[in-house]
């Protein structure tokens, strides 16, 4: 990224938060397309999310700084991998070409050959690669720089690190950097989050009064190449009065259709819909699907989801509710589905296994599916909303169904579950609501003979359920113009840095007296004595 440094600006004032006077300044050159900024991390408060690799510990520091104040120290380094390390999965994808780039410090007295690197897996195997290698110079700042690391194909689980190739020193990193491509910049995007807000007209104006040395080039608001109050103004105006989206073209008379159930199967549908929420990405994957393009729609959940209980998978709520989808919507054979529905699971679990499971067959569609599994504590709430918000939150802006099922007798975390669903705004298909409203028996009409899972009339309800929201939210009046993540939370999705480790890249793993099955999975003989250990970074471990 170029930076320019404005010069004889005044000083624009800000009040409450939105730019209300306009100054004249001299005009500066636009900057060339740049990039638009996945990560930064200045360590000003914070470690930025980055953590010790290996035996490594980091913490910022105001001893050191590359920009501003602060920077990340490393030190009880006792090999050359470890060092400072982030996980990147929710910000990188397999087979894309990113600029990345670290500042790097150390004072040994001598040179120090350091190495920016990413591990990920690829097959389910672990796999290191190079990002950039420079010498760094003692009591200098250096720079590891990559302006077109391509990530590898089918990579999963992907961290960045700062290490060394033959140096156990300490050393400081700062103003570390993932730049996406260029394509993604939106204009007025003027400090490269990705949003068109208040903070890109601070950003601005910070720029044109010299406060700031650079600016993204989506600040170029009306296209002449020149950066200067003009386009503040005409960031304001768009901020305050934001232009309408074009319509989604929906095809179809789907005002006028008319529902082919009756009685209490009609009530059943009704009810079934708990909360329709905003209906702007879902009508959006509809229309591609319409229009022949390719959409995928994952479904991820326990038992249920799995198809418990049904007859064969095609009996499944995924199956049928999927080829409805496909058959209604898709053009030929561009829509498929995903089941990562997994028996005996949680959101816990769900939440670590999704990147796997889910955006990495690049979903448009998300089903969560967790109310029968999960709990009310704290765990399985924080769990439960990091993984919609993950989900809501990934580049290709999947559209996230909510479906809160019960066991017989009703039971069910729906209750809380909704909660994240009005938070967030999303549908919420509820199977208690729809059993009440259309007076369904459960041993007749829905379930399998068990107390939890439905049998394949029950499958099929759900997947009427699934298809009733379709149409709901495709009813012009339900229409949404756009949907934006809202930055409040219920419980906290901290948990979203939560991944399934792999065996195959656990450190100094060590099985001691347990066996491997066939499925992969460890079982304990009683008879051993000899634990299994290994070394794993993180704040936690669920085992």
């Amino acid at each position: 990224m170029k930076r320019l440094k404005a010069k004889g600006k005044r000083l624009l004032a800000l009040t409450m938060g939105v730019v209300s006077a306009i100054s004249t300044a001299a005009m500066l050159p636009a900057l060339p397309s740049s990039a638009a900024k996945l990560l930064y991390a200045d360590f000003e408060t914070t470690n930025d999310s980055f953590t010790g690799r290996g035996g490594a510990e980091v913490q910022w520091t105001s001893d050191q700084h590359n920009t501003t104040n602060c920077a990340l120290f490393v030190s009880n380094r006792s090999d050359t991998w470890n060092g400072a390390s982030r996980d990147v999965s929710t910000l990188m994808n397999a087979g894309q070409t990113y600029t990345v780039s670290a500042a790097v410090y150390q004072e040994t007295g001598s040179p120090v050959e350091m190495k920016f690197s990413m591990q990920c897996s690829v097959g389910g195997s672990a796999k290191y690669v190079d990002i950039a290698v420079a010498t760094v110079e003692s009591g200098e700042w250096g720079k590891l720089e990559n302006t077109s690391f391509t990530v590898p194909d089918g990579a999963t689980d992907m961290s960045i690190y700062v290490e060394t190739t033959e140096s156990l020193c300490d050393f400081y990193i700062d103003s570390v950097g993932v730049y996406g491509s260029p394509a993604t910049v939106k204009k007025g995007d003027a400090n490269g989050d990705l949003s068109v807000d208040v903070a890109d007209a601070v950003s601005l104006a910070k720029y044109l009064s010299g406060e700031a040395e650079e600016i993204e080039e989506g600040a170029d608001m009306d296209g002449n190449q020149v950066i200067n109050a003009v386009d503040l103004s005409l960031l304001k105006n768009f901020i305050l009065f934001p232009p309408a989206p074009p319509p989604t073209e929906i095809s179809g008379d789907w005002d006028n259709y008319q529902e082919k159930a009756t009685g209490n199967d009609l009530k059943a549908l009704q009810g079934s819909l708990l909360r329709l929420g905003n209906t702007a990405r879902i009508r959006e994957k509809i229309s591609k699907a319409q229009k022949g393009e390719k959409v995928t729609i994952g479904y991820i959940g326990g038992s249920i989801t799995e198809g418990g209980s049904s007859s064969s998978p095609d009996k499944s709520f995924v199956n049928i509710s999927g080829n409805y989808f496909k058959n209604t919507f898709g053009t030929g054979n561009n829509v498929s589905f995903v089941n990562a529905g997994l028996a005996g699971t949680s959101s816990v679990v769900g939440n670590m296994r999704v990147d796997n499971d889910i955006f990495s067959k690049g979903c448009e569609i998300i089903f969560i599916e967790f109310a029968v599994n999960d709990q009310g504590s704290e765990r399985f709430q924080k769990s439960y909303e990091a993984l919609v918000k993950k989900c809501l939150m990934q580049e290709n802006e999947p559209a996230v169904v909510l479906i809160t099922l019960c066991q017989k007798g009703y039971d069910t975390n729906e209750d809380w579950m909704a909660k994240v669903g009005e938070n967030y705004d999303l549908p919420v298909i509820s199977g208690r609501n729809a059993l009440r409203s259309g007076s369904v028996n459960w041993d007749s009409q829905y379930g399998s003979g068990d107390n939890i899972h439905p049998g394949n009339g029950g499958h099929q309800m759900i997947a009427d359920w699934i298809g009733y929201y379709y149409r709901q939210a495709l009813r012009s009046e339900n229409a949404s113009d756009e949907y934006t993540i809202p930055s409040k939370e219920v419980y906290g999705a901290e948990y979203a840095n939560n991944h399934l480790v792999d065996f195959n890249k656990l450190q100094n793993f060590n099985a001691g007296s347990w066996t491997r099955g066939n499925d992969g999975s460890y079982n304990y003989s009683k008879n051993g004595n000899t634990p299994m250990t290994f070394t794993i970074e993180g704040k936690g471990i669920l085992l």
